[in-house]
């Protein structure tokens, strides 16, 4: 199954009129890691584009190979991300949304964004969404998902 019969890749978003954002850049986060969130109430980049929500995932199409990548784990007010994203939204109640992270930032997939950027003809490497619509997913159940994400979370526990 690929993954756009599951996802929302890129949601529309709603054009409100935002008093402030909460933004997270591609240079916000480091390989699941993030850095910071601005606080902007002004002047909002161009590229602020992404609404988000709990348990999106954010994988950079820009420079793959530096895993600028995030789970968001919880929601903060007018939270929104760069264009630089590509934003994955999961539909389904059988797809966790944590392994998919997990198996979209996995080495062998950073090195086919990387691959594919590197091919580009754009000023920097980058990528577009059809790389991730069209992954496949393995079949895989979701509670073979759940303890692969248990296990993940209980060994970074001990590093």
């Amino acid at each position: 199954m690929l993954i756009k019969n599951f996802c929302i890749i890129n949601p529309k978003i709603s054009n409100k009129n935002l008093p402030f954002i909460n933004y997270i850049d591609t240079s916000s986060v480091v390989d699941g890691t993030l850095i910071e969130i601005q606080y902007l109430n002004n002047s909002f980049p161009s590229r602020a584009k992404r609404e988000l929500l709990k348990d999106d995932i954010l994988i950079s199409s820009v420079r793959p190979n530096l895993k600028h990548n995030y789970f968001v784990h919880c929601m903060y007010e007018n939270l929104i991300g760069s264009t630089g994203f590509i934003q994955v939204r999961v539909t389904s109640k059988h797809i966790h949304p944590k392994y998919l992270y997990y198996f979209l930032t996995t080495d062998n997939r950073v090195k086919q964004y990387t691959s594919v950027a590197e091919s580009s003809q754009t000023t920097f490497p980058s990528f577009n969404k059809n790389v991730i619509e069209n992954i496949e997913f393995p079949n895989i159940s979701y509670e073979e998902q759940v303890h692969i994400v248990d296990t993940i979370h209980s060994s970074l526990k001990f590093q």
